[in-house]
């Protein structure tokens, strides 16, 4: 599990025995037939040579080693009885990814001053490793590795520590035994230096990615208790199975819990198309952009769950079974991204690079699990699980922007709300509140719930604009209307914080105010009058009523009593026309509260 990468290559073994003599014709044929052969399976094994250690790169012992079955018996103690050994193997070309049991031997020269260096299997799991060395002179050199080993000497990871002292030619011998590989293991000689910084490297990087992924998963999962966002819920459990997943393949549970239960292993990755496609399908809102693809997914969920128990049924296959449908999900992922983004829905573009970057990865590891090519990298699950994390960012980013999204909705949802319900508060013509925000705010002046010295501050003013009808009769309806536009322009001018005016209707106008303005309004009101007609209205008037909080609990009898003086104050000036008389002093009379009203 080293993240050093090597040219990827097949293993070869020796051929079973030699060629009889033939003639030249038989020659030749044999020969293109050996040529097609070497074409068809470049794999085919020939005899292991003698390579050279180099401290400044590993060494691949998989390339030029031999691979054997393994039998009962183990090898050697020392390097003279191992070529007998050997011969009584029987030597293949390339492992079997349903399992078994394999030795690779391997011959290795160290011409360097290096003498401490790591015998490392990686790239796949392996359940149980055994290595030996032989180094002329020297004791056999032995360590056990591998997914049930009950010590490894680094975290994470298969490599053993080995002493090949300087000038010495090393037999390498490595025994694999594993129900199934997850893909075609590779082995490495390596500086035992090198090596220990590419463990810290490797161990650090997939515990950061693994607790960023579990960090994300945990916040989308508080957010959706808040927001009940199926998204969230489905991207949660999306990424626990991810780290559930990826903590069993870093060997977290084998090494740090000692749970060794290899039919657990493929559970999680089963599990993550299933949420991945109820994730994606409710968060593109793939029913209503593409019911094709929103049913391909669907049949990919249930596919997934049906292959499943292949985990405890049939455990060799659930490695590759794991892979079909980890691939469809990903390119039903990238199909929907891609759709959802050109339907106009902009968090599309986070999930599209989500799948873009986890893509990549699987194009190396996908392929790599079902035996299509060999391991191309040192250490194919950490670029994965890296890929993994940036989705889970993308993945977040999309969310966060899709949250953004509908908050900016909603704000300009409110806004129409806000607006439509000021337009029901607002009369259209004069635009000045209108009579049901007239009900509403003397409703809360004169609450129950509100104290006597506060309800005894209001005022309410009730206002009747003369001559609308001659003049609509007159001049016609747009001249009324004008009539009523300048007088609420002018009736506005009286307006401030403890201060609203208001059409009723028609010719209905109200103010509601407190008695400290009671002085100003009396001064005010006359002089719109006069304003009003000096705008070219000179038929038009003011007639106007006062009622005090003081006076009623009721906004209704407060509006009567108004009212009443309202039209006590018309009649007044109607009789003071006729009489020839001024109409401020019958204003001032109507206005007021009669004596018998006061008590």
């Amino acid at each position: 599990m080293s993240a050093t990468a090597e040219p990827a290559h097949r293993y070869r073994c020796v051929p079973a025995a030699a060629p009889r003599q033939r003639g030249p014709g038989a020659a030749l044929v044999l020969a293109l037939a050996l040529a097609l052969l070497a074409w068809w399976l470049p794999g085919a094994a020939r005899a292991a040579v003698t390579v050279a250690a180099d401290p400044a790169r590993p060494l691949d012992l998989m390339r030029d080693g031999r691979l054997y079955l393994a039998g009962e018996g183990g090898p050697p103690a020392d390097a003279q009885h191992l070529e007998a050994w050997l011969a009584g193997l029987q030597p293949v070309a390339r492992m079997d990814l349903r399992g078994g049991h394999y030795w690779l031997h391997a011959v290795v020269h160290n011409p360097s001053a290096v003498s401490q260096w790591v015998v490392d299997p990686h790239a796949s799991l392996v359940e149980r490793i055994r290595v030996r060395v032989l180094v002329p002179g020297q004791p056999a050199q032995d360590f056990d590795s591998g997914y049930l080993a009950a010590d490894p000497q680094y975290p994470l990871h298969y490599g053993g520590d080995v002493n090949v002292p300087p000038g010495a030619t090393a037999q390498v011998l490595v025994r694999m035994d594993s129900p199934y590989f997850a893909r075609f293991p590779r082995v490495s000689l390596v500086a035992e230096n090198a090596y220990r910084h590419a463990v810290l490297s490797e161990t650090v990087l997939a515990l950061t990615a693994l607790g960023a992924i579990a960090t994300l998963a945990l916040y989308n999962l508080f957010l959706f208790f808040g927001t009940r966002d199926r998204a969230l819920l489905y991207y949660s459990l999306y990424m626990l199975c991810a780290v559930g997943a990826w903590g069993l393949t870093f060997h977290l549970g084998a090494q740090w819990l000692h749970w060794h239960d290899l039919h657990w292993h493929y559970v999680g990755f089963f599990l993550l198309p299933v949420f991945n496609g109820l994730f994606f399908i409710e968060f593109l809102q793939l029913q209503r952009v593409s019911p094709g693809l929103a049913r391909a997914t669907r049949f990919n969920i249930v596919l997934s769950l049906a292959l499943l128990p292949s985990c405890f049924l049939a455990l060799p296959w659930a490695h590759s079974l794991a892979t079909l449908v980890i691939s469809m999900s990903v390119l039903l992922a990238l199909a929907a991204g891609w759709v959802s983004l050109a339907a106009g829905f902009a968090p599309a573009r986070y999930f599209l690079a989500a799948f873009l970057g986890l893509a990549l990865p699987a194009s190396i590891i996908l392929p790599a699990n079902v035996g299509l090519i060999d391991t191309p990298v040192g250490n194919p699950e950490l670029l994965t699980l890296l890929g993994s994390a940036f989705d889970a960012v993308m993945l977040a980013l999309a969310l966060a922007d899709k949250i953004r999204l509908l908050a900016r909705q909603k704000d300009e949802v409110l806004q129409r709300l806000d607006h439509a319900l000021e337009q029901t508060r607002t009369d259209h013509l004069t635009g000045i509140p209108n009579r049901h925000a007239f009900d509403t705010l003397l409703d809360q002046a004169m609450a129950a719930g509100r104290s006597h010295e506060e309800v005894h501050r209001v005022l309410l003013v009730m206002i009747d604009l003369d001559g609308l009808k001659r003049i609509n009769d007159r001049d016609g309806h747009i001249q009324g209307d004008a009539l009523l536009c300048e007088f609420a322009r002018l009736l506005r001018t009286l307006c401030d914080a403890r201060t609203t005016v208001f059409r009723l209707g028609g010719d209905e106008f109200a103010v509601l105010s407190e008695v400290d303005h009671e002085a100003r309004l009396r001064a005010a009101l006359p002089a719109l009058e006069v304003q009003l007609r000096a705008a070219g209205f000179p038929d038009s008037g003011v007639s106007c009523g006062m009622a005090y909080g003081r006076e009623t609990r009721s906004s209704n009898q407060l509006i009567s009593r108004a009212d009443s003086r309202m039209y006590a104050h018309k009649l007044g000036k109607r009789g003071s026309r006729e009489a020839g008389e001024g109409a401020a002093p019958a204003y001032a009379a109507a206005s007021r509260p009669a004596q018998a009203e006061e008590g």
